[in-house]
């Protein structure tokens, strides 16, 4: 009885401990198991200490201290000075750092200063962090925009290079390579008031006639010391060979008279001979007529022939052959008939080379040759030894070829895919273009690279208001060029389609704001 009592006992605090172990456990699981954000949770975070605030030409970027009780941070900016702040951005707690990239929605101005502020959020607990109402300031540097450069020969010591207008900069620096090496030498720096500079030839900065040379203009700020981007393959120009010069000439001097010889007594005459009667005359054979140099036939001979022998220079020394293109062949024609008046990369209007291949349809114009010679033979011989000649023959971005002949005078020219195009849009900016039909905008196909200029575009109507020019404008990122005004559209101004462009009308009220 009683070993059987002791034995009841003992079950029943057995089965009473494991109850007790059981509720503890129940009691600690969630303890355990519970996340630790939530158990910190439900405080409001502490206001974020914004550290520093620091910015390139098109970023700034914020970085603060880390918020007790954070699940995320949301960053604020505004333009110094404005009252209202603009959200940016929400992200994680894990992050300390945010860089706000320029975009059209949040736009950031070279030049400009603006203000961060950073707010804590718990999500649990559904609470903000205070802020500094203060913020961070910076200053976005004004980096100038790029420029588009023009350069043309002179003469075989002097070049002319041109560009227009960069926002933002205060200087314009010029540089120049010659084609055997890839480092560029400034030869300027001018004030943002000129767009133009006359490269002569200088022992300091010397041009060698028949070398091949590239240049490129980049902006420049002297407040923020920052640089503008630039075209970092350059343009190219072929400095024409030094003419030879015309010897003197020798003057004819007269000989002096021969005295008459004393005169002999004639002979009697000897009797004469019986005539022998000739052979009839066998007919002469027809000529064969020879063939007219310039007819088509012929001029196409020779092209051919000139591109077979420079595509044979080209493989020779590693370059792949080109192609042959008609609108290159056009543009050449033109030229070859220019260079017999004027022996010269310059045209005789003064515009450069390649507005003959751009008039002709094809882009991307590259480097022109020209020579004169009898044969094709012979100009291909005379391109191929000119260190300055045949580095234009043998450049590997060509694809295509353009040949022209005409008395003897040759020219060749190269393109990268000549037949590419560009679309020129011309906005009238809250007017239309009566001349196509009332619309507010349209649209040209330009070969690549070529110039249009402002003088051949339709020039829009707009009710109370006078038209000033044209300003040439870029989406990604958004800018705007300078004001290519009246006196630009009088004076040959143009646009460069160095890609897609975009302008549009500018305009002028009553009180001579501009739009």
């Amino acid at each position: 009885m009683i070993k059987n009592a002791i034995q009841k006992l003992n079950k029943s605090r057995l089965r009473n401990g494991l109850i007790a172990v059981l509720l503890a456990i129940t009691l600690i699981v969630p303890a355990v198991f519970q996340d630790p954000a939530q158990a910190a949770s439900k405080r409001t975070p502490t206001r974020p200490a914004i550290t520093k605030v620091t910015a390139t030409k098109n970023s700034a970027t914020v970085t603060w201290k880390k918020s007790k009780y954070a699940t995320s941070y949301r960053i604020y900016y505004k333009q110094a000075g404005a009252k209202k702040w603009t959200t940016l951005a929400t992200i994680s707690s894990k992050n300390l750092k945010y860089t706000h990239k320029s975009s059209r929605k949040h736009l950031l101005k070279g030049g400009k200063k603006y203000t961060y502020t950073v707010r804590a959020y718990n999500k649990y607990g559904k609470k903000w962090s205070s802020y500094d109402k203060k913020g961070k300031t910076v200053t976005i540097p004004a980096v100038p925009s790029i420029v588009k450069t023009r350069v043309k020969v002179n003469n075989y010591k002097q070049t002319t290079v041109t560009w227009t207008k960069s926002i933002n900069a205060t200087n314009y620096l010029v540089y120049y390579r010659s084609a055997d090496t890839t480092k560029w030498t400034r030869i300027a720096n001018v004030s943002s008031k000129t767009l133009k500079y006359v490269h002569k030839s200088s022992r300091k900065y010397p041009i060698e006639a028949g070398k091949t040379y590239y240049y490129m203009v980049r902006g420049y700020n002297k407040t923020y010391k920052t640089y503008g981007s630039y075209n970092k393959a350059g343009l190219q120009v072929v400095i024409p060979e030094r003419p030879a010069a015309t010897p003197t000439a020798t003057p004819t001097v007269a000989p002096t008279a021969t005295p008459k010889p004393t005169q002999k007594p004639k002979p009697t005459a000897t009797p004469k001979p019986t005539v022998t009667p000739k052979p009839t005359q066998k007919p002469k054979p027809t000529a064969t007529p020879t063939p007219d140099p310039d007819s088509p036939s012929e001029i196409n001979k020779k092209i051919k022939e000139v591109v077979k022998l420079t595509n044979q220079v080209r493989v020779k020394h590693g370059s792949a052959a080109v192609v042959e293109d008609a609108a290159l062949d056009a543009g050449a024609a033109v030229r070859a008939k220019e260079i017999y008046t004027k022996f010269s990369h310059g045209r005789p209007d003064g515009s450069d080379f390649s507005t003959a291949y751009y008039e002709a349809g094809a882009g991307n114009i590259l480097g022109e040759n020209i020579a004169t010679g009898d044969t094709p033979e012979r100009a291909v011989y005379l391109w191929e030894n000119s260190r300055g000649h045949l580095v234009s023959m043998l450049d590997r971005e060509a694809t295509h070829i353009g040949v022209g002949v005409y008395k003897n005078f040759w020219v060749q020219i190269f393109a990268k895919n000549p037949s590419q195009k560009y679309t020129l849009t011309v906005y009238a900016n809250g007017g239309t273009f009566p001349s196509k039909g009332g619309v507010e905008k349209f649209e040209m196909s330009v070969p690549a690279r070529a110039d249009v200029k402002l003088s051949t575009i339709d020039i829009p109507e707009k009710e109370g208001c006078s038209f000033i020019g044209w300003t040439e404008f870029h989406e990604n990122p958004y800018f705007e060029s300078g004001l290519m005004d009246l006196d630009d559209i009088k004076n040959g101004g143009e646009v460069h389609m160095f890609e897609n462009e975009r302008i549009k009308a500018t305009w002028s009220d009553s009180s001579s704001s501009s739009d």
